[in-house]
């Protein structure tokens, strides 16, 4: 029996997900309240998606295995209680699999939605400028929006990622990539453009998604042509694509899950 929580996180002050020797990370807090409230137990927790430092959560899914009988709804309690300020558990429930098999969010999640902010203008906001991408440019969002359709569909996304990412498969399925405009009152009394780059599909490698919302804004801009993302992606030349985009823009909005505790 596996437990599942959906968490969420505002990723500033993490060095990502991942937990790593020596630096604040969203699994290392996890895994430290639990071990609190499971007595002392050493308690691993998996996670569908390893996001980078500075990217932000709404839906992060993660599994562990309970060490003594606390129902979801007291480790949901539990948790929140103790968690820092900046990580929040949003709901806690049980599966089980035949032979005691354990759940793996990275592996049995039915998709994965990203969703990246920008926003238009030359103020910095202290409290706004944590979780977007602010650029003092304009954007053409109709060439944006035509040219991330080349996105959708199986390609190999070898242009499109970090250049320390080990992942051996660079082939990836997107099945949704769209780009909004909005407009935002800010603090400064002025009306603003806003940008929303929606991003959704099975599995995604490291720094994939900002690579591909780097490459748009460069169309936007008239730096790069339309036709580059369809080049990057025969090429397989990191050149050929555009700037990787800043973390702080970017957040995993959903993990889909399939069953009574998936969201829509």
């Amino acid at each position: 029996m596996s437990v599942l929580l959906r968490v969420a996180y505002d990723g500033t002050e993490f060095h990502g997900y991942a937990a790593q020797p020596g630096q604040r990370t969203v699994q290392g807090v996890l895994q430290e309240q639990l071990r609190e409230l499971f007595a002392g137990a050493t308690i691993e927790v998996r996670a569908a998606s390893r996001t980078d430092a500075g990217v932000h959560a709404h839906g992060q899914l993660v599994a562990f295995e309970k060490t003594l009988p606390i129902p979801p709804g007291g480790i949901l309690k539990g948790l929140n209680g103790h968690l820092p300020a900046d990580v929040a558990v949003l709901s806690a429930w049980e599966e089980s699999r035949p032979d005691g098999v354990v759940v793996e969010p990275r592996f049995e999640n039915a998709g994965k939605h990203y969703r990246y902010h920008l926003v238009q203008d030359c103020v910095p906001d202290p409290l706004r400028d944590r979780t977007v991408w602010r650029v003092e440019h304009d954007l053409d969002v109709a060439l944006m929006r035509d040219a991330a359709q080349e996105f959708i569909g199986t390609h190999d996304y070898v242009a499109f990622r970090a250049s320390d990412c080990q992942a051996t498969n660079t082939k990836r399925t997107m099945t949704r990539v769209d780009v909004r405009e909005g407009e935002l009152a800010t603090l400064h009394g002025e009306t603003v453009r806003t940008y929303v780059v929606d991003v959704e599909g099975q599995a995604f490698m490291k720094r994939m998604v900002r690579v591909m919302v780097g490459t748009l804004v460069e169309i936007g801009r008239g730096h790069l042509e339309p036709s580059a993302i369809a080049r990057a992606l025969r090429s397989g030349a990191r050149t050929d694509a555009g700037s990787t985009a800043p973390a702080r823009g970017l957040c995993l909005v959903e993990v889909k899950w399939p069953g009574p505790h998936g969201r829509s």
